[in-house]
């Protein structure tokens, strides 16, 4: 017999549910159109902050490819500091991820909770960390006239999925409380972003983009 489990209001055989990377898809797919329930069992499966970081560097990946394919087609040289540049953008994109996520929980799980508010770090981790699949459309930046129209696209759909994660990870009522807590936690992660991005600039050598620029990206794009 087949037992069939609920995923995004589609059903997958639990055959399918056994392959976490199968499980990690769906629940990408579930986090980028806003799926409540999606949300709901990430917040509750306390072994799929390993699946939220996989996000992270999936989403990572892709823009370090797109930047690579956009370099390569600009007639830039490649080598060494592909490598480097991958090693960095993987080693930094997880620290600014723990970051972000760090301020939140404290904004939102600690400053501006409600009564209904029961949340932990991992939790918060977990959501936000699912709510960065909109950023694969990074890939794309080296689409010729376009390129920058799916960065746009990717940011913007990005920050709602992150929006609705942190109501759902803090069980707030209203969507323009998470709104608030994701604004507010973007300002008072500015500070420690730039720090990141200097010292990613000091130890890996010169980035396409200064510290200050990295971090307000990070901010609104969170990649």
């Amino acid at each position: 017999m087949t037992i069939m489990h609920r995923v995004r209001g589609a059903r997958f055989p639990s055959t399918l549910r056994r392959h976490r990377g199968v499980d990690m898809i769906q629940r990408m797919i579930g986090a980028a159109f806003f799926n409540r329930e999606t949300y709901e069992e990430i917040e509750a499966d306390q072994g799929a902050l390993g699946q939220a970081i996989g996000v992270v560097l999936l989403v990572t990946l892709c823009g370090i490819v797109g930047g690579i394919i956009g370099g390569f087609f600009e007639g830039e040289a490649v080598g060494l500091g592909i490598l480097l540049g991958i090693i960095s953008g993987f080693v930094f994109g997880v620290v600014r991820w723990a970051i972000w996520v760090s301020v939140m929980y404290l904004v939102g799980g600690k400053m501006l909770r409600t009564g209904d508010t029961e949340t932990s770090w991992s939790e918060v981790g977990r959501v936000v960390g699912f709510a960065y699949s909109p950023g694969v459309l990074s890939l794309f930046t080296f689409v010729p006239v376009v390129g920058g129209l799916f960065w746009l696209v990717g940011v913007v759909w990005q920050v709602a999925a992150v929006v609705v994660a942190v109501r759902q990870a803090m069980d707030f009522q209203s969507t323009g409380r998470a709104i608030g807590v994701v604004l507010l936690s973007a300002v008072i992660a500015v500070i420690p972003l730039i720090i990141v991005a200097a010292i990613q600039l000091a130890i890996f050598g010169g980035p396409e983009e200064p510290a200050v620029e990295s971090a307000v990206r990070t901010i609104f794009a969170m990649v």
